[in-house]
């Protein structure tokens, strides 16, 4: 059982970690963070994570006052106390309490240490299935408390079976609600460069790409580029490199998980492999 959380400068009991009903996260969704994820004991590029978590803070007017060397001493801190030799972790911090209408004394910072969540293995060897919404993500670079989007489409997304939400906003592709998106078309692979967050798994596949000599293009992908795609996969800490097989009613390629996703799945697994 988890006990043990990181809050406002000290290891506490989980359960003494609290928000005031007027913090700016609470009633405004003020607020960013961040979700990282161990292999064989290590934070999976936890300086990339660390880096992304203080740039969306930035983008939203908020700064971190944690070093890179305490924020990493911190994380083990808390997997140890917790017993657990790999783990999930969760940077937040919310705009603090209110004083003078919007404004706060302080921000709140929370990192919080959690079970790890693989994809099926049924998913990962068969795929999975998208619906859309027409939508695109205020502060894109930031990766904010705001999911609202994603929330709302919850309850569409389970009646339809799907894995994610895929946001397209005037014909133009950008990501999942949790993840970021790679077509293939004629043997290259084309991911979406402008207004999304730039993932780590995300750069850590185009890397892997790059380096066995697979052709990859950061660009604008459009929503008919989308459908006539022969492959399709997304990619997030907590879904590794997961294939997408339909899109609304609409069947990706052949309806299989293809050959050049099956690839990109092998170099990322010999990748975490030794990590």
């Amino acid at each position: 059982m988890i006990k043990y959380c990181y809050f406002n400068g000290q290891i506490i009991n989980l359960n003494k970690a609290v928000l005031s009903i007027y913090d700016l996260g609470t009633v405004r969704g003020y607020g960013a963070f961040d979700f990282l994820r161990t292999y064989n004991g290590k934070i999976f590029h936890a300086k990339e994570h660390y880096e992304r978590f203080k740039t969306s803070l930035k983008e939203i007017g908020l700064k971190l006052d944690l070093s890179f060397k305490d924020f990493e001493e911190v994380c083990y801190n808390l997997m140890k106390l917790n017993k657990m030799k790999d783990a999930s972790l969760r940077l937040l911090m919310t705009g603090g309490n209110m004083t003078d209408g919007l404004l706060s004394t302080k921000p709140n910072l929370f990192i919080l240490c959690e079970g790890i969540i693989n994809p099926a293995s049924e998913a990962l060897q068969k795929g999975v299935s998208l619906i859309t919404s027409e939508y695109l993500r205020p502060f894109a670079l930031s990766k904010s408390t705001c999911y609202i989007e994603a929330v709302r489409m919850e309850p569409a997304k389970r009646k339809a079976k799907a894995t994610e939400v895929l946001f397209l906003k005037d014909k133009k592709l950008y990501e999942c609600s949790t993840s970021n998106i790679f077509i293939i078309k004629k043997g290259t692979f084309f991911t979406p460069k402008t207004d999304v967050l730039l993932g780590i798994t995300r750069k850590v596949i185009i890397d892997l790409l790059k380096k066995n000599k697979l052709k990859i293009v950061e660009k604008d992908i459009s929503e008919k580029e989308l459908y006539s795609a022969d492959e399709i996969f997304i990619t997030a800490t907590n879904k590794k490199v997961l294939p997408v097989i339909k899109i609304n009613s609409k069947k990706i390629g052949d309806g299989k998980v293809g050959y050049l996703t099956k690839q990109t799945q092998s170099l990322f697994d010999k990748y975490i492999l030794n990590y």
